[in-house]
């Protein structure tokens, strides 16, 4: 049951916000990430994150899948008529590291970074 549910919630964090099948593995890592913070009735409501660490997980770094954001780009590695910021999209959690894992559309490619401001209430599609 649990895997039809982790491939459930993995296609939708890609449909619902547009992202292209090659992140599949983003959005699935995303997806168990959040299942270890939600309670479950195995664990007498308890999350498996507490029931592994025996501490409640922390929430408030939560961020919107498939959000949008933007980072700024350094004067030193532009020109004067350059872009100051680019668009980039928020696909997942960084297990190491408190750092988020953004995926560049234009390059194709996932980055881990760390200060950036999010819109979460923007969609990148």
């Amino acid at each position: 049951m649990k895997n039809r549910t982790l491939v459930e919630m993995t296609r939708c964090l890609l449909h619902d916000k547009g992202l292209p099948k090659n992140l599949w593995v983003e959005a699935a890592n995303t997806a168990v990430f959040l299942l270890n913070r939600l309670p479950t009735k195995a664990l007498q409501q308890k999350t498996p994150f507490e029931a592994w660490y025996g501490y409640k997980p922390k929430l408030q770094n939560l961020k919107t899948f498939g959000c949008l954001y933007f980072s700024y780009t350094p004067q030193v590695k532009r020109d004067k008529l350059d872009k100051k910021a680019e668009p980039k999209i928020f696909v997942g959690y960084n297990s190491v590291l408190k750092t988020y894992k953004i995926y560049l559309p234009q390059d194709n490619k996932v980055i881990v970074s760390r200060d950036i401001q999010f819109f979460e209430s923007k969609s990148w599609n």
